[in-house]
């Protein structure tokens, strides 16, 4: 087998430094004009994108990464979600691609069901594999100010950007932002009927 021989200047374009990480929400924010703290409630309190393919149907996951990879066979996604104590996303499904949760450090609660009905904690070095279809969400039940969870989406690289948010989820934004952001979300892509009969 020939190999290939990288120079040190190739292999730093390989390499994601967290210092030079923005999180996603404020990257998103710059071009959607939605506020911070509206994707803050959909979302863990800050998400980095280490690792993510150029899809053709790009996601917020997917359009922010650092670095371009994981397509080689189905799409994989690398990111880190940071949580303070109580934080995490809103409950949302993945309609096709299987979303995985590693415990780098503090603890989360994963729930699931469409009401959330079920639990399971994962503590530091546990890991989750939830399949498509079933909504979800997790949160950080430590007192650690910033736990971080590993958050691994892997499916055909045509079915990224496939969540969908149960309908309360639009009730509570629109409580707190007003009617008009609902529309707002839906005109960037985030869908509301996770777990509504279509």
């Amino acid at each position: 087998m020939k190999t290939i021989d990288l120079t040190p200047e190739e292999m730093e374009a390989r390499t994601v430094r967290f210092k030079k990480l923005r999180p996603r929400s404020a990257m998103a924010q710059d071009k959607t004009g939605i506020p911070p703290e509206v994707s803050r409630a959909l979302a863990a309190d800050k998400n980095y994108t280490y690792m993510a393919p150029l899809l053709p149907n790009n996601s917020v996951i997917t359009e922010n990464a650092a670095m371009r990879g994981g397509d080689a066979g189905n799409a994989i996604s690398l990111s880190m979600a940071i949580c303070g104590p109580g934080k995490g996303p809103q409950l949302h499904a993945h309609a096709k691609t299987c979303e995985s949760f590693f415990c780098l450090n503090g603890r989360f609660s994963i729930t699931w069901g469409d009401k959330g009905q079920h639990e399971t904690v994962l503590e530091p070095l546990d890991f989750i594999a939830i399949p498509p279809g079933v909504v979800r969400t997790f949160m950080n039940i430590s007192d650690d100010p910033e736990a971080r969870l590993l958050v691994i989406i892997q499916g055909d690289r045509n079915d990224f950007g496939d969540v969908y948010f149960v309908p309360e989820v639009a009730e509570m934004l629109m409580a707190q932002f007003g009617n008009d952001i609902k529309a707002k979300l839906e005109a960037t892509g985030r869908r509301f009927t996770a777990g509504v009969a279509e």
